[in-house]
């Protein structure tokens, strides 16, 4: 799974970050209010005052807090950028009991937030350990209409995982539990425990397709797969994305995207295999392409190297933009580095590179190219997996850069 696989969740419970129940109380519980301003001394200031729609470094969403019950911490951004261009992002944000996904807004490409709510577990009684995604209905489904907001996230308790389904019809002020997509065992990264991870949600061809990370299959330590609605409310069968015959092997962390001049689809997962490292790294990032992001089975997965000496690690995001040349770009993110890694020539495996950008690593960062302005690289900020609740307070932050000059830029420009 996304961070050092074999690590995350149980570092996650080892922290101490809530009081996990043992059973769900007799009714949901009562949502936490929003966050709380909070200024502690401040990482470096944007570079120049943000402007709408400009290029900018670490502007503040949400400036984490030292609370009562720990240390809060951001890592796992996520967000879904609306037909309008209003981007909603979101993150996992630790130190609460029990834990919840704080909703922020931008109307004007980041260079402005506010708070406008928070997606809480309404019928576990467990909260929402880590691991949202958010995603906007493009057309009517299961009763919900085209616009909705769909979140989702892993709650989890010592009673088991479960990925749920909220939806959302006023722009992700309130929220309303709509199904359990998918449930597992305590959360456990040892091979042979059964939990579920890391939700990612697309819609395509009038349906939903949930993918996640899957330990239950006795066959495989970890494989990724994904179930599928057409009402939101009833799933189809597990089918698997990912899984390799080493049982040992744990592909991790499902971030899809579409490549128009090839007509294909792209998966990036991470692939950890027990103890072992490739080009200095313990969790490289694979990607596998396909026709139809149900059939990625079909094909095999490919890894990302960078003149066959260096590599991603871990928890990888993965978008593309129309520039660069006749096939756009491909640009990946990982969770080690402050680069970028970009493909000009369709995903073909020798022919990837590495860009320096002025953003920080993150555990699972997320990136994104804006769809009316595709030279605007997003990038997501807050905390490393290393500094996870050690008080740092790395706030929730946005950086946006051009993709264009991103692109001739060296890897070690910003180190």
């Amino acid at each position: 799974m996304m961070l050092p696989s074999l690590l995350l969740a149980a570092s996650l419970l080892a922290c101490g970050a809530e009081a996990i129940p043992h059973g769900p109380p007799s009714g949901p519980p009562k949502p936490p209010g929003p966050p709380h301003p909070w200024h502690p001394p401040a990482p470096p200031p944007p570079s120049h005052k943000p402007q709408p729609w400009g290029f900018f470094n670490n502007v503040t969403i949400y400036q984490t807090r030292n609370l009562s019950t720990g240390d809060e911490s951001i890592t796992y951004p996520r967000y879904t950028e609306l037909r309008d261009g209003t981007i909603l992002a979101t993150s996992s944000l630790s130190g609460h009991s029990p834990n919840y996904f704080p909703v922020f807004e931008s109307k004007d490409g980041g260079a402005h937030w506010k708070y406008v709510s928070n997606l809480t577990d309404q019928v576990n009684g467990w909260g929402f350990g880590a691991q949202p995604g958010l995603t906007e209905l493009t057309e009517s489904m299961g009763g919900w209409p085209a616009g909705t907001i769909l979140g989702t996230g892993n709650s989890w308790s010592d009673n088991g995982t479960r990925i749920d389904l909220y939806a959302s019809k006023d722009r992700a002020r309130t929220w309303k539990f709509v199904s359990h997509i998918a449930e597992g065992g305590r959360p456990n990264t040892t091979n042979g425990a059964t939990p579920i991870w890391e939700p990612y949600l697309l819609v395509y061809k009038h349906q939903l397709v949930a993918y996640y990370s899957d330990q239950r299959d006795p066959k495989h330590g970890q494989k990724l797969a994904h179930q599928t609605s057409r009402d939101l409310k009833h799933w189809g069968p597990v089918v698997n994305d990912v899984a390799y015959d080493l049982y040992e092997a744990r592909p991790g962390m499902t971030v899809i995207e579409y490549i128009p001049p090839i007509r294909k689809w792209i998966l990036v997962h991470e692939l950890p295999i027990g103890n072992s490292s490739s080009y200095g790294v313990n969790y490289p990032v694979y990607y596998v392409l396909a026709d139809s992001p149900l059939d990625f089975r079909k094909s095999k997965g490919l890894p990302i190297v960078i003149n066959n000496t260096t590599a991603p690690n871990a928890s990888p995001y993965v978008v593309w933009s129309p520039l660069g040349g006749p096939l756009g770009t491909i640009v990946v993110s990982d969770a080690d580095t402050r680069s970028v890694f970009t493909n000009r020539h369709g995903g073909d495996v020798d022919k990837w590179e590495e860009h320096g950008t002025p953003a920080g690593a993150v555990y699972s960062r997320a990136i994104q190219i804006f769809k009316k302005r595709p030279d605007h690289l997003m990038i997501y900020g807050g905390e490393v997996y290393d500094d996870f609740r050690k008080g740092r307070h790395v706030p929730f932050t946005a950086t946006v850069v051009s993709l264009t000059k991103t692109l001739k830029k060296k890897a070690n420009d910003f180190t």
